[in-house]
């Protein structure tokens, strides 16, 4: 069995290859630090039975960067391994193909079942995360910008980023974001410093600036759960 982990943080790839090396003994592993270098393993390198990939290191660039991946490699099974469990990030990349996706805290028998699942043709995905999905149902913030254009980056915001932009054009700070959606403090910070890069923002005051421009309507309904 053939795979690539393809993480930035040197540490956790090494101790994420050791854990992996004893879940799956005689497993061939491969890594890279970052999205290009995992391009030029998998262009290099034989076939692969499966890829984990950081949804945050560098040259991902989120969902744009898990499409690529799912694109040009349709057979090879792609796992997402992240720091954050978000339904709506997990769900948007679940509908591009991606076979599992499994939380950086996950423990050591969650990862082996959802590695075995997916070699053997299954999707695995947190329990907790499809309860919460199945709950949410619909999302009211899309609904306000299906007038734009699928290349506006307004479009490429999941809808929780979505509702994590309308709170800060109005003004308010993390930790009031944190207590209206229901996330943690830490969570939101994440979410703010991806808002920024999809606008190519420098702040706050300048993502709701772009955003404004790029059509942002004057007042969008936010849900609080």
């Amino acid at each position: 069995m053939h795979l690539l982990i393809a993480d930035d943080h040197l540490l956790f790839r090494s101790g994420f290859k050791l854990l992996v090396s004893q879940l799956f003994p005689g497993s061939q592993l491969s890594d890279a630090g970052d999205a290009n270098e995992a391009w030029d393993v998998l262009d290099t390198e034989e076939s692969f039975d499966l890829v984990f990939l950081d949804l945050a290191m560098p040259g991902m660039n989120g969902i744009a960067g898990v499409r690529r991946f799912v694109e040009r490699r349709p057979a090879t099974p792609v796992v997402i391994l992240s720091a954050h469990a978000e339904p709506d990030e997990i769900a948007e990349c679940m509908g591009l193909g991606v076979r599992g996706y499994i939380p950086k805290a996950a423990s050591e028998s969650v990862l082996q079942n959802a590695v075995s699942l997916v070699l053997a043709g299954e999707i695995y995905v947190p329990r907790h995360v499809i309860s919460q999905i199945l709950s949410e149902g619909g999302n009211d913030t899309r609904e306000d910008l299906d007038g734009l254009p699928e290349n506006n980056p307004l479009r490429q915001l999941t809808p929780r980023q979505r509702n994590t932009l309308a709170l800060m054009i109005e003004g308010r700070s993390n930790k009031e974001i944190a207590r209206s959606l229901n996330l943690l403090e830490s969570t939101v910070k994440a979410h703010v410093k991806v808002i920024l890069r999809k606008l190519s923002a420098h702040n706050r005051t300048q993502a709701a600036l772009i955003a404004a421009d790029l059509g942002w309507p004057r007042r969008v309904r936010t849900r609080t759960s």
